[in-house]
């Protein structure tokens, strides 16, 4: 009997180790950190900027939507209770005209453009000489307009469709006006140079040496 139970023992000792040589998880390369090349380290250099929304422009009322609204209602002789939807035209007018500018000077090294808003945005983007920008990096929630780099790849990852002669939907919406997310850093292969983020953008410089 004492043999057979020393017996048992050791079968239920082998296979507890043979088990957890067996079935136990390993990790593997998924799990670990991704390596990204340093600003320093890379030729291309990556420059982000994002805003929950941009200005509006000094043509445009300057007035909040609702302001508006009820100016017009005034002047219509409106004096009953608003209708549902009677303002839309005013708050879309608003968020459609919305833009950010982004002056470009640095030529030190060609340059990957991360741009990220949330509400609809037109960026105009002005070019010092000699300044190459590889391709652009657009997240955003809602639809985005880029003036001024025509010739430019653009790489989109937003919620609504994006439509230009050179942009590719990638993959989901990409957005942050308070850091840089690290699935941008991710589709440039790269860590961020600079970073500037506003809840309201205006005009952003880019120039050499930014960090």
């Amino acid at each position: 009997m004492p043999s057979s139970l020393s017996f048992y023992r050791a079968f239920a000792v082998t296979l507890a180790l043979w088990l957890a040589g067996c079935c136990t998880p390993k990790p593997t390369s998924i799990t670990q950190p991704i390596p990204l090349k340093s600003a320093a380290e890379s030729s291309v250099a990556l420059h982000v900027i994002g805003v929950y929304q941009g200005t509006l422009p000094p043509e445009a009322d300057q007035r909040p939507w609702w302001a508006q609204c009820q100016a017009a209602r005034a002047a219509a002789g409106k004096l009953g209770p608003l209708v549902p939807g009677e303002c839309d035209a005013f708050l879309l007018a608003g968020r459609d005209q919305r833009i950010v500018t982004v002056n470009i000077t640095d030529d030190s090294k060609p340059m990957i453009l991360g741009l990220m808003a949330y509400e609809p945005v037109t960026w105009h983007i002005q070019l010092a000489p000699g300044v190459v920008i590889q391709k652009v990096i657009l997240g955003a929630y809602h639809t985005q307009r880029i003036v001024g780099l025509d010739e430019v790849q653009v790489d989109v990852y937003s919620y609504d469709n994006i439509a230009c002669p050179r942009c590719t939907q990638k993959g989901h919406a990409l957005y942050s006006y308070e850091h840089v997310p690290l699935e941008m850093e991710l589709v440039a292969g790269m860590r961020a140079t600079s970073f500037q983020g506003n809840y309201t953008g205006g005009t952003y410089q880019i120039f050499k040496g930014m960090q």
